[in-house]
């Protein structure tokens, strides 16, 4: 996934003055090109943050840019005021297209698992996947259908397509479990014990005789 958002260019205007215009100002950097300071309409940075994930490739238009008319971006970070909780600055982050760069992606569950209705609760283990590739492959999302999961199961690395990029968690680790209420895990830990106990007793008991076996004298 990728959006277009809209810059341009910042004059020397201080940063509170442009704040004061509905301007929020930013900044693009990275390892092959110099710094450029730029301002970008409050409105589009809300629309902006309203449809990505902090994994999202961002098509930067800058105006009156006279190396590029865009570059591809990420977010790198955002300042906010803390009364307002407005965003006063933005780091845009332009990578090498032809170097990898490891990156958190975010993960969306979808679907009601079985076990959930059975009584269980869905346990989310991770809320992002670190992951390693090139920018053009890095996903915006990772989504885990969990409507085929059944009371104690779960969905682990090594069940999810990753796609041209390398997650950067053991294969076997779990990203979400269905897990069994701990009432529930104690009736069942209570009946596996007895059902041992029974086959311990039967081992143990000595065997019968067969019918029409007489005593020796």
């Amino acid at each position: 996934m990728s959006v277009t958002l809209n810059t341009r260019l910042r004059s020397d205007g201080k940063a509170n003055a442009l704040r004061r215009e509905g301007l929020v100002p930013a900044i693009v950097y990275g390892p092959s090109m110099e710094n450029i300071p730029l301002v970008i309409d409050r409105r589009d940075l809300h629309e902006l943050f309203s449809r990505i994930t902090r994994s999202s490739r961002i098509e930067l238009s800058i105006s009156d840019h006279e190396e590029a008319e865009t570059l591809d971006v990420f977010v790198k970070r955002v300042q906010y005021n803390p009364i307002t909780d407005e965003p006063i600055h933005v780091d845009f982050y332009h990578p090498d297209p032809n170097t990898p760069l490891k990156l958190h992606v975010p993960i969306k569950v979808i679907g009601e698992a079985p076990g959930q209705k059975a009584g269980g609760f869905l346990n989310v283990l991770f809320d992002t996947v670190r992951v390693y590739g090139l920018s053009k492959d890095i996903p915006h999302l990772i989504t885990l259908d969990i409507s085929e999961l059944e009371m104690g199961e779960g969905i682990r690395v090594r069940d999810v397509d990753f796609g041209d990029v390398t997650p950067l968690l053991s294969p076997e680790r779990a990203l979400v479990t269905i897990v069994a209420p701990r009432g529930m895990e104690l009736e069942e830990e209570e009946e596996e014990e007895e059902m041992l106990e029974t086959a311990a007793a039967e081992e143990g008991a000595p065997a019968e005789e067969s019918e029409g076996e007489s005593e020796e004298g």
